[in-house]
């Protein structure tokens, strides 16, 4: 790439070295990778048509090397991909994992009940128990070909866990361990820039959203709210992100949940994420999240606030030549859980305030262009004004993920 080109490349002025690398091709003799420069630049910016369209013209040049022309064809199918009206992409996750204590239960002696300070029943200490994860995440946009770049953006998310020590479907009281879940979730809005000249990196998306899950096959959990999403695209390393949404859960009146008509209620969240790219194959990202619970009774009232942080990195395959990169990603939260009031079934001079810490390891190692193995350990703690929510959990985890 040209040097001037280089430079404005490096402050983020994608539209002056397109003009700078633009001049080059005056002359007939401009090197074969001025215009697949070019053709990276348009992608970068959003501009898959005018990606396309360059990308055509550097793969008439037979003096492309075989790197650059592999290069080229795999940007333009990407690129033919995201000029088409309906695109539509997604993954699927196989997933087994082991738990030390799944259900989150106490491994505290004594537990309050009723205000009585007295001995846990060993039927009520943690369990490990094993599960298998089926997972299905899809994403499909609707370009209405507008000046603003608006589209219709809707996905779908659906998992199924079965737990190893979970059989049947039989509810019953106080049950002693996990439930088989089967979730599914689904949201849909309009996405566009609000100022396209102005804030060319600013996108806004407006949406509905619903999910739905069952235990036990079994109805379990029913919602739906509205949120919005925006997000401001800073510089190619920068991007932020803020969701907020409020909906309205309701809960099945089963036999193993009780006061399933009082913990119903809204659920409001925020969270905001900042995304930058500290040096090739090094990420860092910083989320903040604040939750409200609003129910029929204070005592199942909470306000939460959350902070997590993780840091990736990428390197070269230590055991296969020329292999894809691995990513290996740490991570660090930490939950802060209030309630509203005291539960007089517990304890009625005690208001619960839960504070949580995680650390996870998680690994990547792509397969392929499209397959990639996981490996997640995490180590998750929690301390409470009550002896009853104190918890430790260790999950270690291995995938198969699919994307298409």
């Amino acid at each position: 790439m040209d040097r001037y080109a280089r430079l404005l490349v490096q402050s983020g002025n994608y539209e002056g070295a397109v003009a700078a690398l633009e001049r080059l091709l005056i002359n007939p003799q401009a090197a074969p990778s001025v215009r697949l420069d070019i053709a990276v630049l348009y992608y970068r910016m959003g501009s898959y048509a005018m990606a396309e369209a360059m990308l055509h013209d550097a793969l008439q040049d037979r003096r492309l090397t075989p790197e650059q022309q592999a290069l080229a064809r795999k940007l333009l199918g990407d690129a033919q991909r995201r000029n088409q009206v309906s695109q539509i992409d997604g993954s699927v996750l196989l997933a087994l994992r082991h738990q030390s204590n799944p259900t989150y239960r106490t491994a505290d002696a004594n537990v309050y009940s009723a205000g009585a300070l007295g001995p846990l029943a060993p039927a009520d200490r943690p369990q490990s128990d094993a599960d298998a994860t089926l997972g299905l995440r899809l994403a499909h946009v609707y370009d209405l070909q507008m000046q603003n770049y608006a589209s219709v953006v809707s996905t779908l998310g659906a998992y199924w866990v079965d737990y190893r020590s979970s059989s049947g479907s039989r509810l019953q009281a106080n049950p002693a361990n996990a439930a088989d879940l089967l979730s599914l979730e689904v949201t849909s809005g309009l996405r566009f820039r609000p100022l396209p000249v102005q804030a060319a990196g600013l996108s806004v998306r407006p949406h509905v959203l619903a999910s739905q899950v069952a235990a036990r096959q079994h109805h379990y959990l029913r919602s739906h709210g509205l949120g919005l999403d925006v997000s401001y695209q800073h510089s190619e390393y920068t991007l932020a992100e803020l969701t907020i949404d409020s909906q309205q859960r309701s809960f099945a009146n089963r036999i193993d949940l009780t006061d399933s008509q009082f913990i119903g209620g809204r659920l409001s969240s925020l969270r905001a994420r900042l995304t930058h790219e500290l040096a090739p194959g090094r990420v860092l990202v910083g989320e903040l999240a604040a939750r409200r619970n609003d129910t029929a009774r204070d005592y199942y009232d909470f306000d939460t606030l959350e902070a997590r942080v993780s840091y990736s990195f990428s390197y070269a395959n230590p055991f296969v030549a020329a292999g894809r990169a691995l990513t290996t990603s740490l991570t660090l939260s930490a939950v802060d859980r209030r309630y509203g009031a005291a539960d007089p079934a517990i304890k009625a001079g005690t208001t619960r305030h839960d504070k949580e810490w995680r650390l996870g390891l998680h690994q990547s190692v792509p397969l392929s262009d499209a397959w990639a193995a996981l490996l997640v350990v995490e180590r998750a703690r929690s301390r409470s004004s009550l002896p009853n929510f104190n918890y430790n959990n260790t999950a270690i985890s291995g995938a198969l993920l699919y994307r298409f």
